[in-house]
C-alpha cells in the first residue's frame, strides 16, 4: 500500500529490526502500518511470524502494509497466511496479497489467485492475473484467456501480459483447439499479442472456425503478426458471412498484404459493401506507406 515510509538510512541502524517489531504493536495503526512496510524493507526473515499475525490486524493499512511486506521478504512460509488474505474484507488487502503471491511465486497460490480473478474489485483482478504470470505453468493459461474479455481494461491487460511472459506459444495453440468458444477466442488475441510467426499456421485454420468472433480475432491476430503469407488467406475470407471477420480480414491485409492484395483492396473501394469500402481505402493507404509504392 505504501502509505507511509521511514528514512533508509534509520533501518540500517543497530536496533532498528527489533524497535519495528515492537512497534507492530503499538496503539497507533500509522505508526504499526509503518512498521510492517519497514519490516518488508528491512527483509529479515526473523519478520516473518509478526508479519502474518498483522494480516489480521483490525486497520486495512496495517493488514495491506504486512502483505506487502511479506511479499518482499520472498518466502513461501507466509502464502497459507496471504492466501487467507485473499478472503479480507478490503479489496486494498486483497490487492496486496495478491500482489504478495505473485512476488513469492509459489504454486500453492495458483488456485486461490484463479479465484481471485473473480473478485468484485477490478485492481484485485488486476493483481490477481499478473501474480498468475509470475507464479507460472499450464494451469493458468485458460483462466488468463477468459480474463481476456474483463469488461475493464486494467485487467484485460495484466492478463495479455501475463499470457505474453510464459514466452511459450504451445499452450495458446492447444487453446485454439477447445471446445469452448471464450477460450479459442483468448488464444487467438494472445498469439496476436505475442506476435509469433510459428503461430500462423494455427490462426489460418481458425480463420475458419465455427465463431465468428474466433475467426475475426484470428484475422486480427494475423494482421498483427505480419506475416506476409497469410495474405492469401486474408483475402479468402473477404467473402465470409460475418461483417466483423470481412472487416478485420481488410484491416490485416494492410499490415501483410503485397501487390496482390492491393488490387483487391482498391476492388473493395471501388464496388464492396458500405461497411468494407472505408477499412478497404484505410488499409490501402497503410499498405502503400508500408511498401513504399503509391
Amino acid at each position: 500500500m505504501a502509505l507511509f515510509r521511514i528514512n533508509p538510512k534509520k533501518l540500517k541502524k543497530k536496533g532498528a529490526f527489533e524497535r519495528c517489531v515492537k512497534a507492530l504493536v503499538d496503539a497507533n495503526e500509522e505508526k504499526r502500518a509503518n512498521a510492517a512496510e519497514a519490516l518488508g524493507d528491512i527483509g529479515d526473515v526473523r519478520a516473518l511470524e509478526p508479519l502474518m499475525g498483522a494480516l489480521g490486524d483490525e486497520w486495512l493499512i496495517v493488514r495491506a502494509a504486512a502483505a506487502e511486506a511479506l511479499g518482499k521478504l520472498g518466502d513461501a512460509t507466509a502464502v497459507p497466511s496471504l492466501i487467507t488474505a485473499l478472503n479480507d474484507s478490503d479489496e486494498y488487502v486483497r490487492r496486496d496479497a495478491s500482489q504478495a503471491l505473485g512476488e513469492i511465486g509459489d504454486t500453492a497460490a495458483t488456485v486461490p489467485l484463479i479465484e481471485a480473478l473473480k473478485d468484485d474489485w477490478t485492481t484485485v483482478r488486476a493483481a490477481a492475473a499478473k501474480a498468475l504470470g509470475m507464479i507460472g505453468g499450464a494451469e493458468i493459461v485458460d483462466p488468463l484467456l477468459e480474463a481476456l474479455h474483463d469488461g475493464e481494461e486494467l485487467v484485460r491487460k495484466e492478463a495479455a501480459a501475463a499470457l505474453r511472459k510464459g514466452g511459450s506459444t504451445g499452450p495458446m495453440l492447444s487453446a485454439l483447439k477447445s471446445e469452448r468458444e471464450e477460450v479459442r477466442l483468448g488464444a487467438a488475441e494472445a498469439l496476436g499479442e505475442m506476435g509469433e510467426s510459428t503461430a500462423c499456421g494455427a490462426l489460418i485454420s481458425s480463420l475458419r472456425d465455427p465463431s465468428a468472433q474466433v475467426r475475426a480475432a484470428a484475422a486480427r491476430a494475423l494482421g498483427k503478426i505480419g506475416d506476409p503469407r497469410s495474405s492469401i488467406h486474408l483475402i479468402e475470407v473477404l467473402g465470409d458471412d460475418s461483417s466483423a471477420v470481412r472487416v478485420n480480414a481488410v484491416e490485416a491485409l494492410g499490415q501483410v498484404g503485397d501487390s496482390g492484395a492491393a488490387e483487391v483492396l482498391q476492388a473493395l473501394i471501388d464496388k464492396g459493401d458500405s461497411d468494407i469500402r472505408q477499412e478497404a481505402y484505410r488499409a490501402l493507404e497503410k499498405l502503400k506507406r508500408r511498401t513504399g509504392k503509391e
